[in-house]
């Protein structure tokens, strides 16, 4: 059980709030986590001076006791711990009728826990800790680990795409080289262009609708069999937003599925343009019909 989990070393400190004679109690704490099949072991010691309470057998008005107890990981975000303190600071004899309990819960947010608990005659009882772990997969982590281990791939496994993009809102030709790919501007649509099919996306996205989705592979059998033919994608948007929105939006549409017919069915990527329409080509009052991409063969 939780066998799968790190080993990790916890050191904090918190508060006893309130203890059942009135006042509230410093804690420091070290843990051992995930030692052994999601089992630990923590130990804890609280002390305050100049107070007045009934166990104060020496009447030096000092406060100390130590709580000791098992910690179990319920997942690599959660650990559970429950302790006991028999044993006072004069020994076993001074303890009986008061023995200490308490249970909680460790929330783990690399690299610190934070923990909340409960124990009989000193309540609530919440603490910070810094965790020490090597090789850690716990907490609420970033994906920027993956990234960066990504990167780490040899050269010549990393597949850079470069296609065509052709959109219809101003005469002229540039090269955009923040997204290394070719933009050809111009203002006409080609009249050689000979619809294929169409593909549907979900609202405001690039996801496609479940529909389309299960269809992939049937298109792209489709464009195989015109392999002599440069495949022109135009992405559309349902007529709701601005201009410059729908027509980034549509951009993205089509340039999401010319990525999956190269990367996914090894569609050469110099036989395949993409283009925007935006908002500007509804061919329906149900939006869900507009929100697409058109696939032509260009004779």
């Amino acid at each position: 059980m939780n066998a799968q989990l790190s080993p990790a070393i916890e050191l904090g400190g918190g508060l006893a709030l309130k203890h059942t004679e009135g006042f509230y109690i410093p804690r420091y704490t070290v843990s051992g986590i995930n030692l052994y099949q999601g089992l630990g072991l923590y130990t804890t010691y609280e002390q305050r001076n100049d107070v007045v309470f009934i166990d104060d057998f020496n009447g030096d008005g000092n406060y100390q006791r130590y709580t000791m107890g098992p910690t179990l990981s319920l997942n690599s975000n959660l650990y559970a711990f429950a302790g006991i303190s028999p044993f006072g600071p004069y020994g076993l004899g001074h303890s009986f009728g008061k023995v200490r309990k308490e249970i909680g819960l460790g929330l783990v947010f690399n690299p610190v826990t934070l923990r909340i608990g409960y124990s009989n005659w000193v309540g609530t009882t919440i603490g910070v800790h810094y965790r020490f772990q090597r090789g850690s997969t716990q907490g609420f982590q970033s994906k920027r680990p993956v990234k960066a281990a990504r990167s780490l791939l040899p050269a010549e496994k990393i597949v850079e795409t470069v296609i065509r993009q052709v959109d219809t809102i101003v005469v002229t030709k540039e090269v955009i080289k923040e997204v290394q790919v070719e933009v050809i501007r111009e203002i006409e649509r080609d009249e050689n262009l000979v619809l294929l099919t169409k593909v549907y996306f979900r609202d405001n996205s690039i996801q496609y609708v479940p529909e389309s989705f299960q269809r992939l592979q049937e298109i792209a059998d489709a464009i195989k069999a015109n392999a002599s033919s440069t495949i022109v994608i135009i992405g559309h948007t349902d007529p709701r937003g601005n201009e410059a929105y729908n027509f980034n939006l549509g951009m993205e549409r089509a340039q999401r599925f010319a990525n999956d017919l190269v990367l996914k069915y090894g569609i050469p990527a110099q036989s395949v343009e993409v283009r925007s329409f935006g908002k500007a080509e509804p061919v329906s009052e149900d939006n869900s019909q507009n929100r697409r991409v058109e696939i032509f063969l260009k004779k």
